[in-house]
């Protein structure tokens, strides 16, 4: 994933990708015919795993303080995510196949984070938190003093309480 990140799914070759991953290039042609159908399945395997975590988390009945620290120690991982998703929806907004990997990427989250939220079905909580999250980590990642997580959080329920006295 790295390779992509650094610099961008349109510019990687199969040649550039087989000497990162330490194979040869017909040996990743043969399981991959193409870099989109790699850079797609790595996606699809690193969002299931996150989407896992996520549901595991909630079925431990994990508080927020537990959601706060997965997204806390994979601050890196999802920067990168957010990074490839604007990358494809920039340079490869005509592929159907990558556009739709996007979006089914964000489904994963938001279907994940819903269950870790359970709200009344009206609301959706994993939206919402999923929009916080990439503002923040985007924020976070550009600010020029260190804003920890916690902060973060907490100017979120601070947001709640505001939203609330003005109904």
């Amino acid at each position: 994933m790295p390779i992509f990140v650094a610099k961008g799914v349109s510019s990687v070759s199969m040649r550039e990708l087989s000497k990162e991953l330490g194979v040869s290039t017909g040996t990743l042609y043969h399981y991959f015919p193409t870099k989109e159908i790699l850079f797609a399945s790595m996606v699809r395997q690193v969002v299931a795993i996150d989407a896992k975590e996520i549901t595991e988390l909630s079925e431990n009945h994990s508080g927020l303080t537990d959601i706060m620290n997965f997204v806390a120690s994979r601050e890196a991982h999802f920067m990168n995510l957010m990074l490839l998703a604007v990358d494809v929806k920039r340079q490869l907004s005509e592929s159907t196949e990558l556009t739709e990997l996007v979006e089914d990427s964000f489904t994963s989250y938001r279907t994940a984070l819903d269950r870790f939220f359970p709200a009344d079905s009206s609301v959706m909580s994993g939206k919402a938190f999923l929009s916080f999250f990439l503002g923040a980590l985007f924020l976070k990642n550009n600010a020029t003093e260190e804003t920890g997580w916690p902060a973060l959080f907490e100017g979120l329920e601070n947001l709640k309480v505001l939203f609330q006295s003005k109904e």
